[in-house]
């Protein structure tokens, strides 16, 4: 991870503990710095205040939060192939409640404790299809499917990230959102050639290209940047 690669101490948190455990042992053992692993439901604020006491209590602070839980094709809800005619409202609550809600509560939470302390950087993970529109044509036949409680999902992000920046500016604290293109992920074909033949740099993202993006806002590099969305999206929206 690029933060543990700049040698900050790093704490990764999700309903998965025993993988956050093993990746941030790995991590200690690659680095040589200080890494926690959590467990973490992004939905329930005790949740996010228990992370917030363990973290307080081994390294003292937190400088950083970047929120970047959410239901998506890996980790869908059990409809999230719907079609939007059929979509059922748990589905839709479902999403929102990771994608949104609990970027909400992480910025409420560890936010407030940035606050008191005067100083810290939020970076919430967007999503192209919070500023655009999915392609819709481009994922006929693929099995790959975008519903609308996503896009609406990562539109409010955006919204929050801007309410926050505002709110926030004067008390030290900065939040600013990634919005990251199509990441390559193990996707087959169609998708891949149609993605990189609507993409402008013609093809899709790799995961180590959206770590610049985490660095810089992370670091005082972004001094002055607040309630900004990075977009990293080889040229996506420049059509």
């Amino acid at each position: 991870m690029v933060l543990a690669d700049q040698g900050a101490r790093v704490v990764l948190a999700d309903r998965r503990d025993d993988e956050c455990r093993l990746r941030a042992e790995n991590l200690r053992r690659r680095t040589g710095v200080p890494a926690l692993g959590l467990a973490c439901d992004v939905t329930n604020r005790a949740s996010w205040e228990s992370i917030l006491h363990e973290v307080v209590s081994s390294f003292g602070r937190i400088d950083v939060l970047v929120n970047n839980a959410a239901l998506t094709m890996d980790s869908r809800s059990p409809h999230y192939d719907a079609t939007f005619s059929d979509f059922p409202t748990d589905d839709w609550n479902a999403v929102l409640a990771v994608n949104l809600t609990g970027t909400f509560l992480g910025c409420q939470v560890i936010g407030k404790h940035m606050v008191v302390r005067g100083s810290g950087s939020i970076i919430n993970i967007a999503s192209l299809y919070g500023v655009v529109s999915p392609h819709h044509p481009m994922y006929e036949g693929t099995g790959v499917h975008q519903p609308a409680a996503y896009a609406v999902s990562k539109a409010g992000v955006l919204g929050l990230t801007r309410y926050l920046a505002a709110l926030w500016a004067p008390h030290g604290v900065r939040v600013n959102a990634i919005t990251p293109g199509g990441v390559f992920n193990q996707h087959a074909e169609p998708f891949v050639g149609r993605y990189a033949r609507l993409s402008p740099i013609g093809r899709m993202a790799q995961p180590e290209e959206i770590r610049g993006a985490v660095a810089y806002l992370a670091s005082d590099a972004s001094s002055y940047c607040t309630g900004h969305n990075l977009v990293v999206d080889g040229g996506w929206t420049a059509w």
